[in-house]
């Protein structure tokens, strides 16, 4: 059995690597990711892709004893409209909120914030973070299918974190980098096979 070598610092991968095909986009999008402490290890995620991407997406690291501090602040701030994007008998229509008037100068930027877990560790998170009960919330448009396959039993229709990020590019706006980050995503579902087999013949 060949040595499996060591994966590359950026994007992970131990034989196929991933790093060129980051598209670098000039979005005008604001994405907050709340990731649970165990997504920051999986080599499932793809929270990361956005990270990579776009300029303004920023990564929250949830802990259930310490809320993260730069969310906090957000949240927290007059000059910001934060957005919890998750299903629910309260959430407001996406294309409703990206209606509204936001040319004049004192309109606030959008932030949206992505619970980027699986949905039992998502709908955890919600109980369990008592300062996000207030944050209001807002639901993807029915009928979008996910192309992620990479993990198991998770409610039929549900986006991944990458899937979500391009559904909130395009509803904004942004077709061309949803489809960049869309070709980004389908590249690394390919990368993340690939790698796979590679692991798997060298182990025969």
């Amino acid at each position: 059995m060949k040595q499996k070598p060591e994966p590359c610092s950026r994007c992970g991968f131990h034989y196929n690597c991933l790093c060129d095909a980051v598209p670098q986009l000039n979005s005008q999008v604001r994405i907050e990711l709340l990731m649970h402490e165990t997504e920051a290890q999986r080599s499932t995620n793809t929270g990361q892709l956005l990270e990579n991407a776009l300029p303004h997406c920023r990564r929250h690291l949830w802990q259930r004893k310490a809320p993260p501090a730069a969310l906090l602040t957000l949240l927290a701030d007059p000059a910001a409209e934060p957005y919890l994007v998750f299903p629910g008998e309260d959430a407001s229509e996406l294309e409703d909120i990206i209606a509204r008037p936001r040319s004049k100068p004192q309109a606030k930027p959008v932030h949206f914030i992505i619970v980027d877990a699986t949905w039992q560790q998502a709908r955890k998170m919600l109980r369990q973070s008592p300062w996000l009960q207030d944050v209001p919330t807002v639901k993807l448009p029915e009928g979008l299918v996910t192309g992620y396959t990479l993990r198991r039993n998770q409610p039929d229709g549900s986006l991944c974190t990458c899937e979500v990020g391009i559904a909130l590019l395009e509803a904004m706006g942004e077709k061309s980098n949803a489809d960049a980050i869309s070709a980004y995503f389908g590249k690394f579902l390919e990368t993340f096979e690939a790698d796979r087999q590679h692991q798997t013949v060298n182990k025969a």
